[in-house]
């Protein structure tokens, strides 16, 4: 079992798009096993997977009561080989409460290990804060995918988040390796973005994913309350579907599958 966390400091670079769309590419596509764990309290990716329920059952319930445990919270999303753990406004209690209560970073990661004979791959969608939620995400990945735009973009927030990222890995108590790698979003294809990039890896060394995501109104519309459906339900043939379709199958590889 792989645990992929999708994090950046900051919103408005699809991330949750990122997390929706690899999570059911992985299952739909690649008869894998997965289970998306939505941690962001806005609840977007819910949403768009699952039935939305205000009463839901969240991870909050794993940090109030110790007897609860993760496999009480999954739910079946709408989708084959696809499960979720969904999330809600109520979440952010957690945040709010995570340094008063002393709550431990590593506890989701001991309650996803329980998982490993149900799920090929766990993917965590994460809100855009160095929070607790946040953080505990980062503590249980095995790679931690980063999407930023090129366009107006801040290399200074790269570098705050792969600072994050290094002491992480220092203190966490799981000791697999921790990997990360940016993923270009929202690509117009000018020369401009290109410039951006070569200008990334030449001075700060990141890892880059291959694949290069595809700016298209075809993301905001499959996301539409009246559609809420993955890139390849929605648009099979889009560009940006095979795009994320491609950036699955790198993924794959990368983690030896």
């Amino acid at each position: 079992m792989k645990v992929i966390a999708v994090s950046n400091y900051k919103g408005g670079c699809a991330k949750t798009t990122t997390s929706v769309n690899l999570a059911y590419n992985l299952a739909a596509e690649e008869d894998k096993r997965v289970l998306l764990i939505d941690v962001d309290p806005q609840g977007n990716a819910s949403y768009i997977l699952w039935r939305y329920n205000p009463n839901a059952d969240t991870l909050r319930s794993l940090y109030e009561n110790s007897r609860r445990t993760i496999k009480n919270l999954i739910r079946r999303s709408k989708y084959k080989n696809l499960d979720i753990v969904p999330s809600m406004a109520e979440l952010e209690q957690v945040n709010r409460e995570s340094e008063v209560r002393g709550l431990d970073y590593n506890l989701l990661r001991r309650q996803i290990d329980s998982l490993t004979d149900r799920y090929d791959y766990v993917v965590i969608d994460c809100q855009p804060t160095m929070q607790f939620l946040t953080m505990s995400a980062l503590y249980a990945a095995d790679l931690v995918i980063m999407p930023f735009k090129a366009a107006g973009f801040s290399i200074n927030g790269l570098e705050l988040m792969r600072d994050y990222l290094e002491d992480t890995a220092q203190q966490r108590a799981y000791s697999g390796d921790l990997n990360y790698a940016c993923l270009l979003t929202m690509f117009n294809g000018s020369r401009k973005s290109l410039d951006r990039i070569t200008e990334l890896i030449e001075q700060d060394a990141y890892t880059i994913f291959d694949t290069l995501i595809s700016f298209s109104t075809v993301c905001e519309n499959a996301e539409d309350k009246k559609v809420r459906k993955p890139l390849l339900k929605h648009r099979r043939n889009s560009k940006v579907a095979t795009d994320y379709l491609e950036l699955t199958r790198e993924i794959l590889t990368e983690m030896g599958d």
